[in-house]
């Protein structure tokens, strides 16, 4: 029921779209396939790959031990730095600052998943992944009077705490599963200037879905819309029509 839902201004910090591979790409670490690199390239025109370490805690029966590997981090901007596509040995994601619309996030990361697949077909994906993090920071003076824009029923904890001049942090926790789609939800008040008591008013609406188990390249696709619709509803059902008119509530 909100699929053609979008806003003009929204509160995103960030979004994050990835997969894991169920075992590293060894062929990554080092270097790129051209056509890989070319559909990264078509997307994220900046390229600055970057060397990192892999660490390994191996045990034994006599002893434990660390071993380090290094590869490449293949890493791909927009042209504003608005986006990133990151492709390592274990995994591959993109991250949005500046969020449009879930079709272009998909559109983005799909035209570099599907090359991956291309160049290694036994390419297995472990866990698919999904996030928005809404960072909702309004004009009001009180950090604690959040009813005119989140929904009451997220706000139970600002009301039996009522020495709010000691409060240095009120967050809360939720998982939901459905089959094999997991969410976690993660809301409240993190307070950026912890340990500090709350001066400034921020509100978090972190929602993450995933799917762990083996997936196809079609599966991805679907696992995705189906986090999608669950972490789309959830935060409309976690919002006001006061906070709906603050970011401009438009339909597609």
């Amino acid at each position: 029921m909100y699929q053609n839902v979008c806003y003009e201004n929204n509160f995103l910090k960030e979004v994050i779209v990835k997969v894991d591979f169920s075992s590293p790409l060894e062929a990554l670490r080092k270097k790129i396939p051209p056509h890989v690199g070319n559909a990264a390239l078509t997307c994220f025109p900046i390229s600055e790959p970057k060397k990192a370490l892999a660490q390994k805690l191996k045990l034994s029966a006599v002893e434990i031990t660390h071993e380090k590997q290094e590869f490449t981090e293949w890493n791909y901007y927009g042209r504003e730095r608005e986006k990133r596509l990151v492709i390592a040995p274990h995994c591959v994601f993109v991250t949005y600052s500046h969020y449009s619309t879930f079709e272009a996030l998909k559109e983005d990361f799909f035209s570099v998943l599907s090359s991956l697949f291309e160049a290694f077909p036994n390419l297995g994906i472990g866990r698919t992944g999904l996030r928005y993090i809404n960072h909702i920071v309004p004009n009001m003076p009180d950090p604690f009077e959040w009813h005119d824009y989140i929904d009451g029923r997220l706000l139970g904890l600002f009301s039996r705490f009522t020495e709010r001049k000691y409060i240095t942090r009120l967050f809360n926790i939720a998982e939901f599963k459905y089959e094999d789609l997991q969410i976690k939800f993660q809301f409240g008040a993190p307070n950026p200037d912890f340990p500090a008591t709350i001066r400034r008013p921020l509100f978090i609406l972190d929602i993450d879905g995933f799917v762990h188990g083996l997936q196809e390249l079609s599966e991805i696709s679907k696992n995705l819309d189906r986090a999608h619709e669950r972490i789309q509803a959830l935060f409309e059902e976690s919002i006001t029509d006061r906070l709906r008119e603050v970011m401009h509530v438009c339909r597609v």
